[in-house]
């Protein structure tokens, strides 16, 4: 995504995107640094091609276009914002209550096996337009899209006997 506008974080955003830092981490490790807002870095950062947008709600979801796999750790702890986000969610949106949430988390599975009937509520959506009949015209579409649960994936084997080469 060639631009002509700079961006005088671009440096750090890069080198943070190389080393696999997150993009939201990235920015709020700038900000922090600048006493700049995130919104003022994504700004910069979008007018100088560093990372594409879509907007989700009414506001800008980032990420940045050179992302890369990241490390185990950062994996982890970017996956565990995610749930404590959604679990925000769940209780902001009144979808349940903490006591509700309380009652279903003797394990991770029968957790995650709760918050599913909520994770089709917060991440369906839809879609702009579909091509009616023989006129080819777009109509506006009403058509849920959703999108699958993430589940639990439990080892597939016992690496601790794992032959050695």
């Amino acid at each position: 995504m060639p631009s002509k506008n700079t961006s005088p974080y671009a440096t750090t955003f890069k080198s943070a995107i190389k080393r696999g830092t997150p993009c939201s981490v990235a920015v709020n490790n700038i900000a922090t640094r600048t006493k700049k807002s995130p919104t003022v870095i994504y700004n910069s950062l979008f007018k100088a091609g560093l990372c594409f947008r879509q907007k989700f709600n009414g506001q800008w979801v980032y990420w940045a276009c050179d992302g890369k796999k990241s490390n185990a750790t950062t994996t982890k702890s970017t996956q565990w914002n995610m749930w404590q986000c959604f679990v925000d969610w769940c209780i902001a949106s009144g979808h349940c209550t903490p006591e509700q949430l309380n009652k279903h988390c003797s394990s991770q599975t029968q957790f995650m096996n709760y918050c599913k009937k909520f994770w089709s509520k917060q991440f369906s959506t839809t879609s702009g337009s579909r091509k009616s009949g023989k006129t080819g015209r777009k109509t506006g579409s009403t058509t849920p899209k959703s999108y699958k649960f993430p589940t639990a994936k439990g080892r597939t084997g016992n690496r601790r006997f794992r032959k050695a080469a």
